[in-house]
């Protein structure tokens, strides 16, 4: 399952672990529009937290056991984010969740580099270091060459693009490049460089990029072949 950009459809999410992680991710994807299921073991955490969060559902139980998926929804679900605090857990509750539906994206919460990860062939995406939390665990949920990096007020956001081969703007600098007028070129991810009009977008490299959510469009024209 691959997202083209994180608003444009109607997505359910089942999320493990009902921690920090956990609930600030539900609360991100419930943002965008998106419905969120959270599985949690502790009884204690779902009470604590479910009569506050009328737009969350919360499951009580553990999300590596059959049942407790198919309470959850997971045979309608696009997206599973195994984010309880075990690395092991996680890689199981991804393997269950494969073995229920085929359509599914799993991402994984690691402590560790996603390589190390033994019998790790259900997840597609790990979360890796761990002190980047829900938005990098939402981002690579999307899988998504534009994807929300974090919302500054209803009107104004940063987003990371990847330019993808054969897109208007690859080999184009910035001077060049006829931006969207609510956009706004801030660094190359891999070089951490600040934007000038010297700048060339190259294919394959990301970008981050402040935006309104209108202009987004016509980001995707440029930056996608």
């Amino acid at each position: 399952m691959s997202v083209s950009h994180y608003r444009e459809q109607y997505l359910q999410v089942i999320i493990a672990g009902g921690g920090r992680v956990g609930q600030e991710s539900a609360m991100l994807m419930t943002g965008y529009g998106h419905r969120a299921t959270i599985i949690e073991q502790d009884p204690r955490i779902v009470r604590a937290h479910s009569e506050d969060r009328d737009d969350i559902t919360f499951v009580v139980g553990n999300a590596a056991e059959r049942d407790t998926l198919v309470a959850a929804g997971i045979r309608d679900a696009d997206i599973v984010l195994a984010l309880t605090d075990d690395e092991a857990t996680n890689v199981r509750i991804c393997q269950q969740a494969s073995r229920l539906t085929s359509d599914v994206r799993c991402v994984a919460r690691s402590h560790r580099s996603p390589a190390a990860a033994r019998d790790a062939d259900a997840v597609e995406a790990f979360v890796f270091p761990e002190r980047a939390g829900a938005r990098v665990a939402i981002g690579r949920a999307f899988e998504a060459p534009i994807q929300p990096v974090t919302d500054l007020s209803t009107r104004f956001e940063i987003v990371e693009i990847e330019a993808e081969p054969g897109a208007p703007a690859a080999g184009a600098s910035l001077s060049e490049l006829d931006l969207p007028p609510d956009a706004t070129v801030i660094t190359d991810l891999g070089t951490e460089h600040l934007a000038d009009g010297e700048m060339v977008i190259e294919s394959g490299r990301q970008y981050l990029i402040a935006t309104r959510p209108e202009a987004v469009g016509d980001l995707k024209g440029l930056f996608r072949g």
